[in-house]
């Protein structure tokens, strides 16, 4: 037991990170987490999403067909806590748990030669424990933290298979799941699973043809295949196809500037050779790729193209971890296992290319996998440092300490300030607001996306009733959205509708109802602002008296 300390400090440590606040930090949910929350709690009473189908693989929702492993896992906490942020965050926090003992694991079994292999995986997995990035995602219903955690025990079992013939059948089902839980599985999981395979094939081949001696293990295999082939070809077609296909940069056609084909007019084979689509599209999926792997932003600045994808005021890591990353990229060179080396490098160059395909510059969500092997990287930094090099490495780790301090002061304290907005802070105030109304119309901005889900969310809609009333309208290629639900509207209102609609609901922004607007009109019943923690106005509620 001893010698576990580092890694049982390391679990305890990361759960406390990851539960502490959980329900109120972030300060709100955005309409993905409470559409997560609301069709588990849906299912819960009736068998059923929003739309009314039974048990579905994949929920429609907004439009954006959402893989439902989520929905099913928020089941048994919001069962039993009932329907709450801290119970549609939860199975986030706790796979985020769970990767810290799955790092140290996939680690020891990586270099399962190495007499000091536990205290070298133990740094890993504190590694893993304390990134800001890490942390970030464990705190809010992301399905793509599952993903990660489901894709790295996966991986786990099948260098087991490679190592000793046992548990393929274990790496396969939770290959299988990883595909129910975050659409980049469909690309990223095969590369991961793929990448042991050829490097260790000498070794997976005689096991394999063990492995499928038994004719349980040959069915296995064969229902893996259809069902991959099943669920990619149902969801890569139709409508649940049509968002990946709006987001997926190969749907963008930039155009060729005009200044090349002035240049190139009378040289049709340089503007064919060189400046086509394929040469525009691929110069963009590099530099998407090349940027997930910018030291920039993963120890310095961040990103703020998807603001909450990070901690505000720092990047994805810590500013000193780059020191362990590269005493770690010493450590694979000098002393690790050639084939070692080149698997966690591998992993690392695998994994940002799901986020690279698609229109945003940058995606932390995407890209989540990218912790796993930056972990490892870290984690044997610090390792090596701690080995050789006692004195820098205190030196480094006293370093380290004070900024995660100031990551603590970030994530505890300004997120909540800084972020409100992205996370759509004021809905839950709001409509608490209009539940003591039950009478009362009431429309409610659309503004933010998708307010409709959060009224279903926070007044704990009966979901069998809504299934008899949705009136969902598609978006097309991108996502929908509801018009009503019951008494309740989603679009914009103002003045007009201030001065002619009795015994109304109104909730807005400034942008509806600006800082000079007159609440003293005689059509005004009550007024109340929700005010962001910064104290600007986040939404601006207005009753109207009956007649």
């Amino acid at each position: 037991m001893k010698k576990y300390w580092l890694l049982i400090f390391a679990i305890v440590i990361g759960s406390l990170l990851r539960l502490y606040q959980l329900g109120s930090l972030p300060n709100a949910l955005t309409w993905d987490e409470a559409a997560l929350g609301y069709n588990a709690f849906s299912i819960i009473k009736t068998g059923r999403d929003e739309f009314g189908k039974f048990l579905p693989i994949v929920f429609k929702s907004f439009g954006d067909y959402k893989p439902g492993l989520y929905v099913y896992l928020a089941i048994p906490p919001i069962a039993i806590l009932g329907l709450s942020e801290f119970a549609t965050r939860l199975p986030s926090a706790l796979a985020g748990i769970l990767a810290i003992y799955g790092v140290f694991l996939l680690v020891s079994e990586i270099v399962r030669e190495n007499k000091n292999k536990t205290l070298l995986a133990s740094f890993c997995a504190l590694s893993l424990a304390l990134m800001p990035w890490h942390i970030h995602f464990s705190r809010g219903a992301w399905e793509t933290n599952i993903f990660a955690t489901l894709l790295l025990f996966s991986l786990y079992f099948l260098i087991r298979f490679i190592h000793s013939g046992k548990y393929l059948g274990w790496s396969i089902v939770l290959a299988l799941l990883t595909f129910l839980t975050y659409q980049a599985a469909k690309l990223l999981t095969p590369l991961v699973l793929l990448l042991p395979v050829i490097l260790f094939w000498s070794d997976f081949s005689t096991n394999f043809k063990q492995y499928t001696s038994v004719k349980f293990n040959r069915a296995l295999l064969a229902f893996s295949m259809a069902f991959f082939l099943a669920f990619y070809l149902s969801t890569a077609s139709g409508e649940a196809g049509n968002r990946l296909k709006r987001l997926s940069i190969f749907g963008y056609r930039p155009g060729i500037s005009q200044e090349i084909k002035n240049i190139d007019e009378n040289n049709p084979v340089s503007l064919n050779l060189f400046h086509n689509q394929f040469q525009l599209t691929s110069r963009l999926v590099a530099s998407r790729y090349l940027k997930h792997l910018s030291p920039n932003l993963l120890f310095f600045e961040g990103t703020d193209i998807v603001e909450r994808g990070h901690i505000p005021g720092m990047g994805m890591l810590l500013p000193f971890d780059i020191v362990w990353f590269l005493l770690g990229l010493v450590f694979l060179i000098k002393f690790s296992h050639q084939k070692n080396s080149l698997l966690i490098a591998g992993l690392l160059l695998l994994a940002p290319i799901t986020g690279s395909l698609t229109l945003s510059e940058y995606s932390t969500v995407r890209a989540f996998f990218l912790t796993i092997p930056l972990a490892i990287i870290c984690g044997l930094g610090a390792f090596y440092a701690f080995s050789k090099i006692k004195l820098f490495f205190f030196i480094n780790l006293l370093a380290t300490l004070v900024f995660f301090v100031y990551f603590l002061d970030l994530l505890f304290v300004h997120t909540n300030f800084t972020y409100a907005r992205e996370f759509q802070y004021g809905f839950k105030e709001a409509i608490q607001f209009v539940s003591e109304y039950p009478e009362s119309k009431a429309v409610i901005t659309d503004v933010f996306g998708q307010p409709y889900i959060f009224y279903l969310f926070y007044s704990r809609f009966d979901p069998a009733t809504y299934q008899k009333i949705n009136e969902f309208q598609s978006g097309g290629l991108d996502v929908g959205k509801v018009a009503n639900v019951g008494r309740v509207e989603f679009h914009q209102s103002g003045l007009s509708e201030v001065q002619t609609q009795p015994d109304t609901i109104f909730v807005g922004t400034i942008g509806n109802f600006p800082e000079d607007f007159d609440f003293s009109l005689p059509t005004i019943d009550k007024h109340m602002d929700v005010l962001y923690p910064n104290g600007e106005v986040a939404l601006r509620i207005i009753k109207t008296k009956a007649q």
